[in-house]
């Protein structure tokens, strides 16, 4: 048991760092901007570079992990991590900064996945759902501290110093890694294709670059339709090889199993919907509402201390009304609390937005976290793995998703707003409103013993 502890604080600790590296990134790049002498603008090559390695890179690391085991590859993640961090230290361009972040986008692709796999294959059956409920909560602290954190460091000191704050978390991890993973963790036999590991990474690579860029118009249309037949050429060459195969690979097919299916259908709809709404916030509020920064950063904690406070209050809540109430119920709250925060934002009421983003951060964390479980939930050892990248994938894909559709829906809803007397928050509100419900359609396959042994333990 005590085992399993530490590579819960090692699983903590790991999504501790990169979600603290992310946002102080982005409250460093006005700063990296100047010394770099370029716009602000001209900053969002930085970012997309680490995200498209990330989303990329991910299913690489069940393939590590079948020829260095598991413990080697979290080992070998961390360490690209933080050479990455280090290299980030010493840029003296935004391509040379980009092409570090490509590095540590890397190993942050491999890091995450294969800790969460490890802490399913050692954690007894009891402790399963807390841990893995609870294991992103140290990374939740660290979007709230690491605007403040960074804005320390980069008034007070130097932009590069936020790369330096990893270095002694990446030394922490691997020496806790090195002590208390197991080195004899059994790991599948079935030794994946290469060459069809090469044509997926090609093609999240390709489909997530255009996803982030092409809203930006960072590339040219021509630059964009080559890069995207380009995908489908990759895709033709993925699928192509599966058909052709003269011995078809014999990995069972995940979906076929409900709980996981529903989770992840599930949480590709509701990411879709609902990852968008914190960005949407901070803007409605500088802008149509024009709050006062202080007023903004407060209702924005508040959002992200409901997401804080439905973590601790997940399991008990699980286990006392199971999985499809759980998800029904919180939907259509969820839907609920959306539709009044269209109704607050059109009337201004400053109190009413912060009641409901506390109430939003509870219920949307709720949602996910109820997701991610149920999808877990009836999957094997030999198959952790295979699951985790799927979800992985599909979380990150779904997110940019959100983003990449956010802004040209809002300037589509401001074109609307002087004919029906309504701002394009609200309207944009509202019709989050009416589509979360679909999910309602999914939940009802669900039986009312769905997960019931993953929940109270095998």
């Amino acid at each position: 048991m005590k085992t399993s502890w530490t590579l819960f604080w090692i699983a903590s600790i790991t999504f501790f760092m990169q979600s603290v590296d992310t946002t102080m990134l982005y409250i460093a790049l006005p700063a990296i901007a100047e010394a770099f002498h370029q716009p602000v603008l001209h900053m969002e090559l930085i970012v997309i570079s680490y995200v498209v390695t990330v989303v990329a890179f991910t299913p690489v690391n069940g393939w590590m992990a079948e020829r260095l085991g598991e413990r080697n590859t979290y080992l070998v993640a961390i360490a690209i991590f933080m050479i990455g961090s280090l290299l980030c230290v010493t840029a003296t361009s935004i391509v040379s900064l980009s092409a570090f972040r490509f590095i540590q986008g890397i190993g942050g692709a491999l890091m995450l996945p294969i800790i969460r796999t490890i802490i399913l294959r050692t954690t007894p059956d009891t402790m399963k759902l807390l841990f893995l409920n609870r294991i992103t909560l140290l990374g939740l602290l660290g979007t709230m501290i690491g605007p403040v954190v960074g804005s320390l460091m980069v008034n007070m000191l130097s932009w590069r110093l936020i790369f330096v704050l990893n270095i002694p978390l990446c030394l922490v991890c691997l020496w806790l890694a090195r002590t208390h993973i197991p080195a004899s963790m059994q790991v599948p036999h079935f030794r994946g294709d290469t060459y069809k590991l090469m044509l997926l990474v090609g093609m999240l690579f390709l489909g997530t670059f255009l996803l982030t860029a092409m809203p930006k118009n960072i590339i040219s249309l021509p630059l964009s339709a080559a890069l995207a037949l380009g995908g489908f050429g990759l895709a033709f060459l993925y699928f192509k090889r599966d058909v052709l195969a003269a011995r078809p690979q014999s990995r069972e097919n995940l979906f076929t199993i409900k709980t996981f299916s529903i989770g992840v259908t599930s949480g590709i709809v509701t990411r879709i919907l609902l990852s968008s709404i914190p960005v949407v916030m901070s803007l409605m509020l500088q802008t149509q509402l024009a709050y006062e920064p202080a007023t903004v950063s407060l209702i924005l904690l508040l959002f992200s201390s409901g997401a804080l406070l439905s973590k601790l209050g997940f399991e008990p809540l699980i286990k006392r009304i199971g999985y499809r109430k759980l998800l029904l119920h919180t939907t259509v709250f969820t839907s609920l609390c959306i539709f009044a925060m269209g109704a607050a934002v059109q009337e201004n009421a400053t109190l009413f937005i912060g009641i409901i983003a506390v109430l939003l951060g509870i219920l949307i964390s709720t949602l996910h976290s109820a997701e991610i479980t149920l999808a877990f939930s009836n999957l094997s050892h030999h198959t952790y793995n295979n699951g985790n990248n799927i979800m992985t994938v599909t979380q990150l894909l779904s997110i940019m998703v959100s983003m990449a559709l956010t802004f040209p829906m809002l300037r589509f809803l401001t074109r609307m707003e002087s004919t029906i007397n309504v701002n394009s928050f609200s309207l944009l509100f509202i019709l989050l409103g009416i589509g979360l419900p679909i999910c309602c359609f999914i939940f009802m396959h669900l039986n009312e013993d769905d997960g019931h042994h993953f929940i109270h333990g095998r």
